[in-house]
């Protein structure tokens, strides 16, 4: 892009200037607040820290400090003023003549049943008065994108779950107290990892639906990217690990952590391109979030690869990523805004597929602020090819690496998506039709090792026909007529993707049937028609049934469980459960996995028993599941609870496939026990195991 394109776009994004230092900004606001600072005194200009020797020029510049680095002492020095301020409150309402009281703060007393205000402009709230009591859950949401999310102009670079604003919440005064008592208990469920059955009342939990821009540059689209970031805490304050402010791994973890993520994590989460990856050349937040899950697999080097210290040093990188990315946004911007989206990515992997529990909070929000960034940054699109005429060779295949590496991180964006849908019932935030890329390039290119080998397969490689975009290949997959044989090969990653979306196309039809009472019967035999019609696609020549122990099996795990998807509907998700963890989940599907009778019909049980024999099996052969991405082990504990249903109802052969006997219920659950305890490393197969000695009694 020119300099001019560059000064253009910035101008129509930015049309108020100062005229003294010629800084531009987005809105009238913004630049008003910057003007009072060239005409502000030194004095005026310094406004110290409570707890440090730092000094800011703006308020909300100081607040915003303190929250990040002095959140206890803030926290106690809050406390300490609201019990004072409570003391004197009650101590002045007795001495006050009734005439007084229309000042008071107290809903009960004013006008209209709302609080009315003393001080500050004219129709705004005091909201330092505001921190406790009934008011905290909703006011917290208006005071972080005032106090917290200025950068510069005052763009709002912050991503998380939006709610309405105060204002528009003390429009209904009929309303306030069911507005924050839901809230709050929405806020609680997820913290705490148990299901919900319903959102808060007016509770927007989608992130701003914004048009994809035109540009297919994502650096390009961002000048005038603002989200409202006003949730609880901005993603939950860093946990107190003890670590200093600066602290980062040692170039010997660096180097240990970065080989383990792409032996064991990237497989399944292939958009870092392995033969051009230099971590010197990568922003640190991308490097610690790389590490949060890479030490998942392997122990610290520099303790001696003492047991435990792996799991140890990812909560650290974990935590550390994260509280670089929510303090140090003015450095991050220096980086690609690419690298936030794949740092927001495997940091919510880590949260709620590994960590679990209280963090799988965090792991939402970080979602909602991913799609967010996602979207606004131009993801959705193609991204230019800047050195198509060269005829340096290196140059090109860097340039292929780094296209391809835009597009599966979409991909890998999306699959999460679709994911949290599977397991939690949370609305898909993308559709496929925002998708604007080519399915992936076959694995062989990807993982060539060279600019001689990536060059050579392109020369001997034969397409079958032009490049097919992902949402026109889920229309030709959907289409009883669609001729499959002319699309080009691509990596069975992208036929993920197309699985997953025929997942969610099954569960949207369960959910249909439940509130109408009536089931499509042309919707769910297209939706079938469709995954035979991938089953190719996603191993060449798989036959049902069949396994082979590979990173591959993600592939083959996630078409068998979309043909259980289809015969089977989860009881949660037509009962409207939501879940905010994945504690959640195990919990609640085994809770309800004895009352399922149904499935004991042999019709139904003979439907499903190939596809549930499939996961029975590759327990059974994945004796070291390192390579194996978290999220089968979820797939197959699922089809574990259904194969022990159809034990305990004595259908013949239920669990023949693993010597398992007809009506043996204990020893399903002995076997259980013992394929599930190799996964007892991480602490979604403690969880696991936990839920198994639960149904046995």
């Amino acid at each position: 892009m020119s300099v001019s394109q560059v000064t253009a776009r910035k101008t129509a994004y930015q049309p108020f200037q100062c005229l003294v230092c010629q800084s531009r900004f987005t809105r009238h606001e913004n630049l008003k607040r910057h003007f009072a600072l060239h005409n502000r005194s030194q004095n005026e200009a310094s406004l110290p820290c409570d707890f440090c020797h730092a000094t800011f020029s703006r308020p909300d510049l100081r607040n915003r400090h303190m929250k990040r680095k002095h959140p206890d002492q803030q926290h106690s020095e809050v406390t300490k003023t609201q019990a004072d301020t409570q003391t004197h409150r009650a101590r002045v309402g007795q001495r006050e003549s009734p005439q007084d009281n229309s000042a008071s703060l107290s809903p009960g007393n004013s006008e209209n049943g709302l609080p009315s205000h003393h001080s500050g402009e004219e129709g705004d709230l005091n909201m330092d008065n505001m921190d406790g009591g009934i008011w905290a859950p909703t006011v917290r949401y208006e005071r972080s994108l005032d106090e917290r999310s200025r950068n510069g102009d005052g763009e709002n670079t912050n991503f998380a779950i939006t709610a309405p604003s105060t204002r528009e919440q003390l429009n209904e005064p009929t309303c306030i107290s069911q507005i924050v008592q839901e809230a709050t208990d929405f806020e609680q469920s997820l913290l705490h990892g148990t299901p919900f059955l319903k959102a808060p009342h007016n509770l927007n939990l989608q992130p701003h639906q914004m048009a994809p821009p035109h540009s297919s540059s994502l650096e390009a689209s961002l000048p005038g990217f603002t989200i409202n970031s006003d949730s609880p805490d901005r993603l939950l304050s860093n946990h107190n690990l003890g670590l200093p402010n600066d602290w980062f791994p040692t170039a010997h973890q660096v180097a240990r952590g970065c080989d383990l993520f792409f032996a064991y994590v990237s497989p399944f989460v292939p958009f870092l391109h392995r033969p051009t990856f230099d971590a010197s050349q990568v922003p640190p937040h991308l490097i610690l979030s790389i590490l949060s899950l890479g030490f998942q697999h392997g122990e610290d080097p520099e303790c001696g690869n003492q047991i435990g210290s792996g799991a140890e040093l990812s909560l650290h990188c974990f935590h550390r990523a994260r509280s670089l990315i929510l303090s140090n946004e003015e450095e991050i911007e220096r980086f690609s805004h690419i690298s936030t989206v794949q740092s927001y990515l495997l940091l919510q992997i880590c949260a709620m597929m590994y960590l679990c529990g209280k963090d799988s909070a965090c792991g939402l929000k970080m979602h909602s602020a991913m799609i967010s960034l996602a979207r606004a940054g131009g993801l959705m699109q193609p991204v230019s090819i800047e050195s198509s005429t060269t005829t340096d060779l290196d140059a090109l295949w860097r340039e292929f690496a780094r296209t391809e590496s835009h597009k599966r991180t979409l991909f890998a964006v999306h699959q999460i998506d679709a994911l949290w849908y599977q397991f939690l019932s949370i609305p898909r935030s993308i559709s496929h039709l925002e998708i604007k890329h080519d399915l992936p390039c076959p694995e062989e290119d990807w993982k060539a090792s060279s600019p001689a080998e990536w060059a050579h397969r392109q020369l001997v490689s034969r397409p079958t026909g032009p490049s097919v975009q992902y949402a026109d290949a889920v229309r030709r997959f959907l289409s009883p007529d669609s001729d499959l044989s002319d699309i080009p090969p691509f990596d069975p990653y992208g036929a993920i993707n197309i699985a997953q979306f025929l997942i969610s196309s099954a569960r949207e039809i369960s959910g249909w049937s439940t509130m109408t009472g009536m089931l499509s019967m042309e919707r769910f035999g297209a939706v079938r028609s469709s995954l035979l019609a991938l089953a190719p696609f996603i191993r060449p020549q798989m036959e049902v049934g069949s396994i082979a122990y590979t990173h591959t099996s993600l592939c083959e795990a996630t078409w068998e469980t979309a043909m259980i998807e289809l015969q089977l509907w989860s009881p949660s998700h037509t009962g409207g459960i939501v879940e905010g963890s994945i504690d959640a989940v195990l919990n609640q599907s085994t809770y309800l996995a004895p009352s399922s009778g149904f499935l004991c019909e042999p019709e139904t049980a003979k439907a499903v028993q190939p596809y549930v024999n499939w996961f029975l099996r590759y327990l059974e052969a994945s004796v070291s599941p390192t390579p194996e991405a978290p999220w089968v082990a979820m797939y197959a504990y699922k089809a574990f609870l259904i194969a022990w249903q159809l034990v305990r109802g004595g259908i013949p052969g239920a669990m023949e496939a693993v010597g398992v006997a007809d009506g043996d219920v204990e020893g399903a659950l002995a076997w259980a026990r013992m394929v599930f305890s190799r996964r007892q490393r991480w602490q979604l197969g403690k969880l696991i195991l936990v839920c198994l000695d639960s149904l046995g009694k």
